[in-house]
């Protein structure tokens, strides 16, 4: 299913231009912990889920060294072709195309000062998304901050027969026809990001109300290695 999912954002990237512009969320997590670093190139930040590197353009201005990991060929190529265009690729640690359960391993230890998920994580199942995190956190050097932003339950679509735990196949609402895609409950974040060597900064809840009475729910959960 998850291998289907890489497929199916392959074709999503390749059929539509959109995702140039980061989510204020990440903005404010960049600004708090990282704007008042002295040597902003010394600062690693991954992203995994990159996409066509909406989050890393803005980054990368920000002079910050940025990493990429993603599914699509597509999404990567655009990304590393933006960040040519204008004049940013000297900012860019890295691009890999792939599955991040697996690429993440070829990065050292204790390496980056951040990784950043922002709505994929929930492509993976649970206990594939908790192996993820415990191997963020090994790349991840002591005090380094992982930013995860995932879908809530109550979002539109986002509901119906479950086909793994607290995972669905939307067929309508934001995620429809998107593939696998797993929603978090509150108590489900202790069981999935809180490790031995972390401790969670903050969790928080945005929801955006639709005309047609629903709302796209997603938490902002912040941790930091200890």
């Amino acid at each position: 299913m998850i291998n289907k999912n890489l497929e199916i954002w392959e074709d999503i990237f390749c059929n539509n231009e959109w995702g140039k512009y980061p989510p204020i969320s990440v903005i404010k997590f960049i600004a708090k912990n990282y704007y008042k670093v002295s040597n902003r190139k010394e600062i690693k930040i991954l992203e995994i889920g990159s996409g066509t590197g909406a989050n890393l353009w803005y980054i990368a201005r920000e002079g910050f060294t940025v990493y990429a990991i993603d599914g699509s060929e597509t999404a990567c190529e655009r990304f590393n072709k933006r960040m040519m265009d204008e004049k940013l690729d000297h900012m860019i640690g890295d691009i890999k195309v792939g599955d991040y359960h697996t690429m993440l391993h070829d990065f050292d230890d204790n390496f980056f000062d951040a990784i950043i998920d922002v709505e994929s994580l929930y492509c993976n199942s649970f206990n594939k998304s908790k192996e993820i995190i415990q191997t963020a956190f090994s790349k991840l050097k002591k005090n380094g901050m992982l930013f995860s932003m995932t879908f809530c339950e109550g979002t539109y679509g986002v509901c119906g027969d479950e086909i793994d735990y607290h995972a669905v196949l939307p067929k309508t609402g934001p995620m429809a026809e998107k593939g696998f895609t797993r929603y978090v409950s509150r108590t489900d974040i202790d069981k999935l990001y809180k490790l031995e060597n972390n401790i969670i900064t903050k969790i928080e809840m945005q929801e955006l109300h639709l005309e047609n009475n629903e709302s796209i729910k997603e938490w902002l959960i912040e941790l930091k290695k200890v």
